[in-house]
């Protein structure tokens, strides 16, 4: 990418929604015995944010206008660049698997009972992304679903032991 081409695409970037963060006056440090006094924004300005997509995969993210130029710089060791502000042509894969805390989800209603919010994500690729997608966006719940799991296994194999065992009983008896 030549250095005119880097600024068309420094000017030509999709501009993205302010991400959701700090206010003016909110409290950023309520004070302590080390800080006795609080902090609290009094004004913010920010650069702004722009939809960057990776040249490969198609993929969509969010950079602040102040990285823009370091990201654009970004390259594979092949040498292309890894970001263009451009929507490339290749579409990102998406997936067809939903989070388990979906509100269609299979164990939707079990979740529900158990206090869980819903959330959004059904593009899941894999079992493993799935999984992945819980550990990182619903830890609790993920710890705890995993928990009734593995006592529900539990309770099905001692459930199986006895069952066995009862028969060795009858056949021996």
């Amino acid at each position: 990418m030549d250095p005119t081409e880097t600024l068309t695409n420094l000017i030509s970037g999709e501009v993205a929604p302010e991400p959701a963060g700090a206010a003016p006056n909110d409290i950023v440090h309520p004070g302590s015995i080390d800080i006795p006094m609080s902090m609290v924004v009094s004004s913010m300005t920010s650069a702004g944010y722009t939809y960057i997509y990776d040249t490969r995969t198609g993929d969509r993210s969010l950079t602040n206008r102040n990285m823009l130029p370091a990201q654009l710089k970004k390259t594979r060791p092949d040498g292309s660049h890894v970001f263009t502000t451009v929507k490339p042509a290749v579409e990102p894969v998406t997936g067809t698997i939903k989070c388990f805390l979906h509100e269609h989800a299979a164990d939707r209603e079990k979740y529900a009972a158990m206090g869980f919010a819903t959330c959004e994500k059904a593009n899941l690729i894999s079992i493993f992304h799935l999984e992945r997608h819980m550990l990182s966006k619903h830890k609790l719940e993920w710890a705890a679903i995993k928990d009734a799991r593995d006592k529900a296994e539990k309770a099905e194999d001692r459930a199986f032991q006895r069952e066995l065992l009862s028969g060795r009983r009858a056949k021996g008896a």
